[in-house]
């Protein structure tokens, strides 16, 4: 299948780009700053662009991302459908939140997803990345959340903020074996005990009180350090690496029957 028969989604976030292709409304590889500025100059070269594609710039565009941008907005014909998203207000999404205008596009893209996987429930979003977000979706409405560091933020916070802790550059290595959820017998140890064992606790409470609060829900986990994580709650947890993407890709099949 060609290029030009896919889905794009390019995630302009505060630290990466990242860009998504779909086919048949899957994720079927997730490119990343060089690599994915090397496969739109590649669509360019050979005239094979997406059929439709989504910007979602919570941060600021690349040159070649913004010239892209530029390009097909000149030439935008049937060949290509390409969408701007800059702010939640620019889909639909119900919600009682109180400042939707700076509400976080993944945070949106992430509630789209759940309730396109099961409507009827409310759901805990728990989101593990360059911050931790929780967000809860309660009779299809988002009504808010909360935002804390990640697992690196609170990692390198230690190491500035001290004169003698070291910043761990490994520590996602050594969290895949283990370290971190456990008592830490050294320095290092200690830290990925503190930062990946503190945010899992805090999670593991978070979930507790909600239940305790509302009643039976789902959770949902996603994000690129989940998997340094060992959540234990009462209900199954919906796991999904890719749950945002498939959030942005709705949105865009959304715009696209509104145009």
């Amino acid at each position: 299948m060609s290029s030009a028969q896919e889905g794009w989604v390019l995630d302009a976030g505060n630290t990466r780009i990242k860009l998504a292709i779909f086919r048949d409304d899957k994720v079927v590889q997730v490119l990343t700053d060089e690599a994915a500025e090397e496969h739109g100059r590649r669509a360019l070269d050979k005239k094979q662009l997406p059929k439709q594609m989504l910007i979602a710039a919570s941060g600021e565009l690349t040159p070649f991302w913004n010239e892209w941008s530029k390009l097909c907005t000149r030439n935008q014909t049937d060949t290509i459908q390409l969408f701007h998203l800059n702010a939640v207000e620019g889909f639909d999404l119900d919600s009682s939140y109180g400042s939707m205008s700076t509400l976080g596009l993944d945070r949106a893209a992430n509630a789209r997803a759940v309730l396109s996987e099961d409507s009827d429930s409310n759901w805990l979003i728990i989101d593990v990345g360059t911050c931790i977000t929780t967000d809860w979706v309660e009779s299809g409405t988002f009504t808010g959340g909360s935002i804390a560091p990640g697992i690196d933020l609170r990692l390198r916070s230690m190491y500035a903020g001290t004169a003698n802790l070291p910043y761990p550059e490994n520590w996602r290595e050594l969290a895949a074996e283990g370290v971190g959820l456990h008592l830490g017998t050294n320095t290092i140890e200690s830290l990925l005990a503190g930062a990946i064992g503190g945010a899992n606790a805090e999670l593991q409470q978070r979930v507790e009180a909600f239940h305790t609060e509302f009643g039976d829900f789902r959770v949902a986990l996603t994000g690129g350090d989940a998997e340094c994580l060992e959540l234990r709650t009462r209900y199954p947890i919906f796991a999904d690496s890719n749950l945002t993407w498939k959030g942005f890709h709705l949105i865009l099949k959304d715009l696209v029957q509104k145009h």
